[in-house]
């Protein structure tokens, strides 16, 4: 019985990594290494900063510490002057041209920040908790960011959203080839997204809820 019962768990372990595995070669695939071939082009393609995110950043406290996880170039990081920004990426490329912009960046995974419990006032997570592929990478994303925070911090998350009032998707997930000259003249503009303001007491309260 002990060894059947091994067996099954040993079973459900290699599921798991599996899973996990698979998990990672699909954003390797279909996000980082889309993200690495294209960055050059983001400095031509995002320029300036949604309102509701800027005006979020200029919402904070003095002197606060602000994160931007999924920095990208940096376009967030110089909204507001006022407080301390540093921005993190997974992207080694973009983490560059953000440094070359004069911003304070770092390369990182959001999945193991590596910051301490309790230490940043205020965290931006804009179009990054979707690239994750499943549920639970998602909840572990966002529960990483949580940890971070002070009690009262707050975490301002910006997500693509499959429900539209103008059109439907048949799928959540849909593969667009990169054009460069398409994306310069098209651009997603804040009325297409779903906005989710997450105001955290303490840093538990939403690690409770999810």
């Amino acid at each position: 019985m002990g060894t059947m019962l091994g067996l099954a768990c040993d079973g459900r372990g290699s599921s798991t990594i599996r899973m996990e595995y698979e998990a990672t070669q699909l954003e390797k695939q279909h996000v980082h290494s889309v993200y690495e071939s294209t960055a050059p082009y983001f400095n031509e393609v995002q320029s300036k900063a949604w309102p509701k995110v800027r005006q979020f950043l200029l919402e904070q406290e003095p002197g606060s510490l602000i994160v931007d996880i999924g920095c990208g170039t940096g376009k967030y990081l110089r909204v507001n002057s006022e407080i301390y920004n540093l921005g993190c990426d997974y992207c080694k490329p973009l983490v560059e041209i953000a440094k070359n912009n004069k911003h304070e960046v770092m390369v990182c995974d959001n999945l193991n920040l590596p910051f301490r419990d309790q230490c940043i006032d205020t965290v931006i997570s804009i179009g990054v908790i979707h690239h994750f592929s499943t549920k639970q990478r998602r909840i572990q994303a966002i529960k990483e960011m949580a940890r971070t925070l002070v009690p009262g911090g707050r975490i301002m998350l910006y997500v693509w959203a499959m429900e539209q009032k103008s059109r439907r998707f048949e799928k959540q997930d849909v593969f667009v080839p990169w054009n460069k000259h398409c994306c310069l003249d098209v651009l997603p503009k804040p009325a297409s997204l779903k906005i989710l303001t997450i105001m955290i007491s303490y840093r538990t309260q939403l690690q409770t809820k999810l």
